[in-house]
C-alpha cells in the first residue's frame, strides 16, 4: 500500500470516529449528577447576548462538553490507568492507592483555615458557652496521616499546636493514637463504626463518662465511597455496618430541617447515592436524640461534621439527649432559639478535612 492511500485511510478513518462521537453525543441524552463522582453535572448553558460577550456562555459550554461526553466514565478510568500503569504517577486527582485503600493526599496545612476555624469555635464560645458547662475537642485525623509513604502531608503537629493555642478554653481529647488505617473504609474518606471503640474509651475516660457498653454489630449494605468515583479503578466494595443495642433502638431522633422523627440509623438512606447517610441521616443542620433510657437530665451538644454521624450514637447511653449541629448548614447566630446550653456538656467533632478546608463553616 502506497503513502498516500495510507493517509487518505487514516484520514478516513479519523474523520470517521470524529463524525460517530459526533452523533453518539447528540443521541445520547444528558444526565443530571453523576453518581461515581456524587456531583451535579453541568447542563446545556441558557444563551444570552450579555452572557455571550462576557464569555460565561462558552466558560460553561466547554464545562458542559466535558460533563456531558458520551462514554466518559470509560474515558476517566482510561485515563486513570494511563496515568498510573503507563506514566508511573504516584496520584491521580490527589488520590492514590496505598494497601487497598485509596487515599487522599491532603496537602498543604492550610493556616488561614485552622484560623478561620478556630475563630468561628471562639464566637461560639463566646456567644453560648457559660462557666459551668464542660468544653471538649476532638480532631479527626484523615487516612493520609496513616500511610507510611512518600506521599505528601500536612503538617498534623502544628495543626494541633495551633489549636490547642487558640482553643484554651476547652479540653483537647487527643484520638490519633485510637485509629490506624484499618478504621477507614477502603474507597471512602470516613471512619467505620465498628472500629471505634478505641475512640469511644478515650472519650468515656475524658469526659468522664461510664459508657461501657455491649453492641451487636449488624452488615447494612456494600457501597463504594467518593474515592472510587474520583480513583474509577476497580478496588472492591465496602461495607456499611452498624452497632446497635436495645439503648440505641430505643432513640428517637428529631430533624429540625424535615420535622420528622426517625431512628439512630435511617434505612431509608439505603438506596441514597452516599450509604453513610444511614448514620444519622447524613448532612443536616440541626438533630436532637433523645433517650428515654436515661432518667437524669444529662444532655450533650455536639459541633461536627459527617465523622460525628457514626460517632455520636455511641454516646447517647449517657445522656438523655444530645444536640448535634453542623454549622455548615446553620448559623451559629441563630443556634439560642433552638439550644439550651445551661450546664451541658459541649463537643466538638471536626476532621482534618474540614479543618484545612472551612470556608463552607458558616
Amino acid at each position: 500500500m502506497s503513502d498516500k492511500v495510507k493517509n487518505v485511510v487514516v484520514t478516513i478513518s479519523f474523520l470517521l470516529v470524529i463524525i460517530i462521537m459526533l452523533i453518539a453525543n447528540l443521541i445520547e441524552q444528558d444526565k443530571e449528577v453523576s453518581l461515581a463522582e456524587r456531583r451535579r453535572l453541568q447542563q446545556f448553558p441558557k444563551f444570552s447576548i450579555n452572557q455571550l460577550f462576557k464569555g460565561t456562555f462558552f466558560e460553561k459550554f466547554e464545562k458542559y462538553t466535558m460533563d456531558q461526553f458520551v462514554q466518559r466514565e470509560a474515558f476517566r478510568s482510561l485515563k486513570t490507568r494511563m496515568e498510573i500503569g503507563v506514566l508511573k504517577k504516584q496520584d491521580s486527582n490527589n488520590i492514590y492507592e496505598h494497601d487497598g485503600k485509596l487515599i487522599e493526599q491532603i496537602y498543604p496545612l492550610n493556616e488561614k483555615s485552622v484560623v478561620n476555624l478556630t475563630k468561628k469555635m471562639n464566637e461560639i464560645n463566646q456567644r453560648y458557652v457559660k462557666e459551668n458547662n464542660k468544653v471538649y475537642y476532638t480532631i479527626v485525623p484523615d487516612k493520609n496521616y496513616f500511610a507510611n509513604t512518600n506521599h505528601l502531608k500536612l503538617d498534623y503537629q502544628k495543626l494541633q499546636d495551633m489549636m490547642a493555642e487558640d482553643l484554651k478554653w476547652a479540653e483537647y481529647i487527643d484520638i490519633f493514637d485510637c485509629l490506624d488505617l484499618s478504621c477507614y473504609y477502603a474507597t471512602d474518606s470516613h471512619w467505620k463504626q465498628e472500629t471505634l471503640q478505641k475512640v469511644v474509651n478515650k472519650i468515656d475516660t475524658k469526659m468522664d463518662l461510664k459508657i461501657q457498653n455491649n453492641y451487636e454489630e449488624k452488615s447494612v449494605i456494600d457501597f463504594k465511597g467518593v474515592y472510587a468515583g474520583q480513583f474509577p479503578i476497580e478496588i472492591g466494595k465496602d461495607e456499611i455496618r452498624i452497632l446497635t443495642n436495645e439503648v440505641i433502638e430505643n432513640c428517637t431522633v428529631y430533624n429540625y430541617e424535615t420535622g420528622k422523627k426517625t431512628k439512630i440509623y435511617n434505612m431509608n438512606k439505603i438506596n441514597a447515592p452516599d450509604k453513610y447517610d444511614i448514620y444519622l441521616s447524613g448532612a443536616t443542620p440541626l438533630l436532637t436524640i433523645e433517650n428515654p433510657k436515661v432518667k437524669q437530665n444529662k444532655e450533650l451538644i455536639v459541633f461536627r461534621d459527617s465523622y460525628g454521624s457514626s460517632l455520636v450514637p455511641l454516646l447517647v447511653k449517657e445522656y438523655s439527649k444530645i444536640t448535634l449541629i453542623d454549622t455548615r448548614y446553620i448559623s451559629p447566630k441563630i443556634l439560642g432559639e433552638y439550644v439550651e446550653f445551661q450546664n451541658n456538656d459541649v463537643l466538638f467533632i471536626y476532621s482534618t478535612l474540614l479543618i484545612n478546608n472551612s470556608t463552607s463553616l458558616k
